[in-house]
């Protein structure tokens, strides 16, 4: 502690510093408390998990954010090409070898351990023993293991393959992935392994006994130990031969090159990483912190932290290579082709392959400037010579005031429009003309429109084409917007009806599916989808059927997205609709009844001709909303399976974060 203190008292004037970081419960406590008694100038920001790196690449690259933060290493080599670390001293602290060497490069160290954390293999004492090898795989009737398989960083374990090879090229399409993608779903068909599950669901179906053991990491120990009793912890078990190796993230301090006080922010890094701050962590937060000298203190204290220990050894370090950011989208999409679609492997990670090769593929030449200089200079030139002959054409009606009065009058609303609602869409057409990369912009003309159009790479049926999501976007459009029309105007004539009791409840009852905020909604129809959970599986079940794996077709998946934005825009068709029947004629619909007109000639010749003037306008807004439908895409496909039901909004938001 004295040593802390003496390295804390050099910090000039404690200047004050922000460190931004993603740790949740007792993390976040043992984090917070320490920085109180060793760092109280630094102020530390809690950050959602969800969009954290996106939002911390983005402030580095703008040489903005904080002035130290709490990440995981693999995102080093992307920070180095940007220019965004500063590089740190090796602490005296005693500091364990592999910890520190993935957060070497070029022989400097640019970030200090807090913790490693890798999958482990969690069960009870007394629970059926494991195979000494999971393979071959024996049939089961439930599952053995329960584990999340939605993402490569999840799946990797199981496959006994490196993501890159010993050139440092990405080997997504490698016999050994090819092998292992087989091997694992044998694993999953043998229900050795469970399907279908995420995280959270994995780990619930553990605590309810459903499973006898689960793959999780440190982060789900402090959960599992009090509501387990005889938790046990080991190494994940044998594949082949061979022990499943799960990927290790080291969980680091860095400081921001861009930091006004990066020595002083340096300083308290090496505070952070001391033995007592270690043990601190360790000891409130249950973390596998890498400081050798007090493992054995930690483990007469702790035995379960060891055990975590122990279970980590042979963790494979995530690659910083800047190509591994661009290799988990392809990958995950290889995973769920293979799994949960049953297509074969090899052409899974053929598709993956070309799709990392186009993200990683080199950015457009840059195009000369000088023409488009000239052609925005003609342009700018033509729109104000336009803008100043109509301005001196233009003469008020005589019951209007003066050109003065109504600038004075209109100029703020139009300055407002321009500002809020111009310039950004102005600002975004001026970006696409250009090429990011690592914090520099170069203009490549038309470019990235060509590569869009083209689908470069993809083949114009790939769900990443951007031919197939426009496709899905029309047909996604249409569809909703017929059935909006047909089943709002249809409750609005049931409603209209003279005499129907308890209109007004039904009506009120009818319009809660639009009132209630659509995310609330999208939500609470995701959870009703749930293969494992939901109530749809549950009533299909009820009545002889067995349940689906919504997210696993393109077509339930998307009839899932569907059957949820219906839900949300019915409503207003059926208000439009009764606003309009409530003003038709009654004179005009009684003298068809009487010339002898049934209900269908009554309702096609009288009816819907007058309802028409008032449901276009409804059905031009239904439609620019439902092209625009963002948070039903998100929140209850995803985009699943592998981008099939994304929608350009979506697809587009997917490229650009």
């Amino acid at each position: 502690m004295l040593a802390v203190l003496l390295i804390l008292s050099t910090v000039d004037a404690n200047p004050t510093m922000t460190l931004w970081h993603a740790w949740r419960g007792a993390e976040r406590r043992a984090l917070e408390a320490t920085l109180a008694d060793l760092a109280p100038q630094v102020r530390a920001v809690a950050m959602p998990f969800d969009g954290f790196s996106e939002k911390l690449s983005a402030a580095l690259s703008h040489r903005q954010g904080p002035d130290l933060f709490v990440y995981p290493h693999d995102r080093l080599g992307q920070w180095l090409a940007e220019g965004a670390l500063f590089a740190l001293d090796t602490p005296k602290t005693s500091l364990q070898s592999e910890a520190l060497a993935a957060l070497r490069a070029d022989d400097r160290l640019y970030g200090l351990p807090l913790a490693t954390k890798a999958y482990v293999l969690y069960g009870r004492r007394g629970s059926e023993p494991l195979p000494i090898d999971l393979l071959p795989p024996k049939q089961r009737l439930r599952p053995l293991i329960a584990a999340s398989l939605n993402s490569y960083y999840e799946a990797f374990p199981w496959l006994a393959a490196q993501p890159f090879d010993d050139r440092g090229k990405p080997a997504l399409n490698s016999a050994a992935h090819r092998l292992g993608l087989n091997r694992l779903k044998a694993l999953i068909e043998a229900s050795v392994l469970s399907k279908g599950l995420d995280a959270a669901q994995a780990r619930a179906a553990f605590l309810r006994g459903q499973v006898p053991y689960l793959v999780d990491g440190p982060w789900a120990f402090a959960e599992l130990s009090e509501k387990v009793e005889d938790l046990t912890i080991q190494a994940l078990p044998m594949v082949g031969g061979k022990r499943a190796r799960p990927f290790a993230t080291v969980e680091a301090v860095f400081v921001s090159a861009h930091s006004p006080v990066a020595r002083a922010a340096a300083r308290v890094a090496t505070a952070l990483v001391s033995d007592a701050s270690a043990l601190r962590r360790a000891t409130l937060a249950k973390q596998v912190v890498p400081n050798v000298t007090i493992w054995p203190e930690l483990s007469a204290k702790a035995p379960e932290l060891g055990a975590l220990a122990a279970a980590q050894r042979g963790a494979i370090p995530l690659p910083t290579t800047p190509a591994m950011r661009g290799l988990w989208g392809p990958a995950k999409d290889a995973i769920t082709a293979v799994l949960r679609q049953g297509r074969p492997a090899t052409e899974a990670l053929a598709q993956a392959s070309a799709r990392l090769a186009h993200l990683l593929a080199p950015l457009p030449p840059p195009a000369a400037a000088l023409p488009w200089i000239v052609v925005i200079c003609l342009l700018s030139f033509g729109a104000l010579l336009v803008v100043w002959r109509r301005a001196r054409a233009f003469q008020p009606a005589a019951d209007l005031p003066d050109k003065r009065t109504l600038a004075l009058f209109l100029g703020p609303g139009i300055a407002a429009l321009t500002l809020l609602v111009a310039t950004p869409i102005l600002t975004g057409v001026v970006m696409s003309f250009f090429a990011h990369e690592q914090a520099a912009w170069h203009l490549v003309g038309w470019a990235n429109y060509i590569s869009i159009v083209q689908a470069d790479g993809l083949g114009i049926t790939h769900p990443l084409s951007f031919w197939f999501t426009l496709f899905i976007t029309v047909v996604w459009t249409a569809l909703n917007v017929a059935l909006h029309v047909a089943l709002g105007v249809g409750l609005a004539l049931v409603l209209h009806q003279p005499g129907l009791r308890f209109s007004r409840f039904f009506r009120v009852l009818l319009i809660l599916p639009w009132a209630i905020p659509n995310y609330v909604t999208a939500l609470a129809w995701r959870g009703l989808f749930d293969q494992q959970i939901g109530a749809v599986n549950a009533l299909i079940t009820a009545f002889g059927g067995s349940g689906l794996a919504w997210w696993d077709s393109a077509l339930t998946a998307f009839a899932a997205n569907l059957t949820t934005n219906v839900w949300l825009g019915f409503p207003f068709m059926m208000v439009v609709a009764l606003g309009a029947l409530a003003g038709l004629p009654e004179d005009q619909i009684e003298a068809a009844r009487i010339d002898g007109a049934g209900a269908l000639m009554r309702l096609r010749f009288v009816i819907l001709p007058q309802l028409l003037p008032a449901m276009i306008p409804a059905m031009l807004l239904g439609t620019i909303w439902t092209f625009n439908a963002f948070n039903v895409i998100y929140l209850v496909s995803g985009g699943d399976p592998a981008h099939s039901t994304d929608i350009l909004v979506s697809e587009a938001y997917r490229w650009a974060f």
